[in-house]
């Protein structure tokens, strides 16, 4: 089998990611204070298999942590603890909806349909 053929559907559906140290530079951050704010819920971080943290891009606009996604965050942890499956809820393209993609709700400043999904679907979550 090739590499494409085995390929993650994560990497698809999260799209691309910085290091640590790379969004760290992005932010004008250290490197401590983007794990930080990723254990605070103030940026999405994500743990790969072989523990390597990474930091989707999809939720920075203009060098900067997209505003309202703190927010989101908190509710979406109320439904469950998996970040691949937050990653996925911002990220990953609705089929039938006006918006694409969640992230574009924080885009747009949007923060209370932002919420009000984010609500929708922790709660089903944890149905």
């Amino acid at each position: 089998m090739s590499d494409e053929s085995m390929s993650n559907p994560w990497a698809e559906i999260v799209g691309p990611c910085y290091t640590v140290g790379r969004a760290a530079h992005v932010l004008g951050w250290t490197e401590e204070e983007v794990v930080r704010a990723g254990d605070e819920l103030r940026l999405l971080t994500v743990r790969t298999s072989d523990d390597a943290l990474l930091v989707p891009l999809f939720q920075f606009k203009n060098g900067a942590v997209v505003a309202g996604l703190p927010d989101v965050l908190g509710i979406l942890a109320t439904g469950t603890a998996g970040r691949w499956t937050w990653a996925q809820w911002l990220n990953g393209r609705l089929p039938s909806a006006v918006t694409p993609r969640n992230i574009e709700l924080l885009y747009d400043g949007r923060l209370d349909e932002a919420v009000r999904a984010a609500e929708h679907d922790a709660w089903a979550w944890r149905s």
